[in-house]
């Protein structure tokens, strides 16, 4: 009997619309690196000033038809693990 590997798996797809080149270019240049660099990182962070700075890039670049306020809905449908770093998963609590 075959086993279909689309009931194994558990697939979820995320738009990137044109943030991937945004948050591309984020890393090329090093920007939350050179952030934390200047900030210093506290090991109890789970995201960096940096990462931060890059998740309000992201989110100014993306959704400046919405106040700041909604800046959660806004990250909760965007693939932050590819966006800002490998690891890093949205939780919300509001």
């Amino acid at each position: 009997m075959p086993v279909n590997l689309l009931t194994l798996l558990d697939y979820s797809s995320k738009n990137l619309d044109h943030l991937g080149i945004v948050a591309t270019v984020c890393k090329e240049i090093g920007l939350a690196d050179e952030i934390n660099r200047i900030v210093g990182v506290d090991p109890r962070q789970k995201v960096t000033c940096g990462e931060a700075v890059v998740a309000m890039v992201l989110n100014a670049l993306g959704f400046v038809d919405r106040p700041l306020y909604l800046f959660p809905e806004f990250m909760g449908t965007k693939p932050v693990e590819i966006l800002i770093r490998e690891g890093l998963v949205f939780l919300y609590r509001g």
